[in-house]
């Protein structure tokens, strides 16, 4: 049977249409709305980005590809407001040398923590290598790729995209998925987009982050595990849920009842945020 290798979640060929001058398509479509000319431009931009103004940040378009857990992937297809072609199951073996360019192998997805849990990781490996098997019996005895496919593990890493989506829905995603309650496969890809975005437009470092950050308030009021109860076990703790922290960013319950907020310094929650993004880009264990 082919090799089994463990890769992580990738974002490749990051792509901003018309590159660092992207972000001025939004002054434009801001200036023809009715927003004055005496405004700077840097100004305007980043006026729309946190005002939600959203329809003029539609105009600014990205390309990427993606590949991730074939399970995981319906998640990203939850992000309707994008195009995307995808790596077909029904047509071609998982195991095409096209997505290993180290020979043909099955490419697998796994939790970072079960990859720290030698008896964990035993057992998942024992099931997966009996599903790749069952597939390899399978489109042997003459069986079509979309009829072996069933067998296939959620792990496996054919949730293979090429991606355009503009900057509105792409500012959606990733104030969903860089929130600690996000999935950890999705934390890594959403983390490597944003350093790609902010690479290709770093006017919008400082405006980017989860949507307790964008928004100045947190969604997640009751959720316990992560802004209220024992902390959860396999959610990384939020960076800014501590009232006595000069970046306490409140949820929306905890402004309904009064909570107390100081100054909030932006430069070190930003810190604080990319610090934790490279942890989840990097997919450590």
């Amino acid at each position: 049977m082919h090799e089994i290798r463990i890769v992580k979640p990738e974002i490749r060929n990051f792509e901003l249409v018309k590159g660092e001058e992207a972000w001025r398509e939004v002054v434009y479509s801001a200036r023809m709305s009715g927003v004055p000319e005496g405004i700077p431009e840097g100004e305007v931009f980043k006026m729309m980005v946190r005002n939600d103004y959203g329809s003029a940040l539609e105009h600014v378009i990205i390309k990427f590809d993606v590949k991730m857990s074939k399970g995981n992937a319906a998640e990203l297809l939850e992000h309707r407001m994008a195009s995307h072609s995808g790596y077909s199951t029904r047509y071609i073996k998982v195991f095409q040398e096209t997505l290993c360019k180290e020979g043909e192998s099955y490419e697998v997805i796994l939790p970072t923590p079960l990859m720290g849990d030698k008896q964990k990781m035993e057992q998942l490996m024992n099931a997966i290598s009996k599903s790749f098997e069952v597939y390899e019996n399978l489109l042997m005895a003459g069986s079509p790729k979309e009829h072996a496919r069933y067998v296939l593990p959620f792990c496996t890493a054919v949730g293979i995209y090429h991606f355009t989506i503009n900057l509105r829905s792409l500012l959606n995603l990733l104030g969903l998925r860089l929130c600690v309650r996000a999935s950890p496969e999705f934390r890594c890809l959403a983390s490597q987009l944003y350093f790609n975005l902010i690479d290709k437009m770093p006017i919008l470092r400082g405006l980017v982050g989860c949507r307790g950050f964008m928004r100045g308030a947190c969604p997640e009021s009751d959720v316990t595990g992560v802004r209220a109860g024992k902390q959860h076990p396999f959610y990384p703790p939020c960076p800014f849920k501590n009232p006595e922290s000069n970046i306490y960013i409140p949820t929306l319950r905890e402004l309904r009842e009064g909570a107390k907020i100081g100054k909030f310094d932006v430069e070190k929650a930003v810190e604080v945020q990319e610090r934790i993004f490279r942890r989840w880009a990097n997919w450590e264990v």
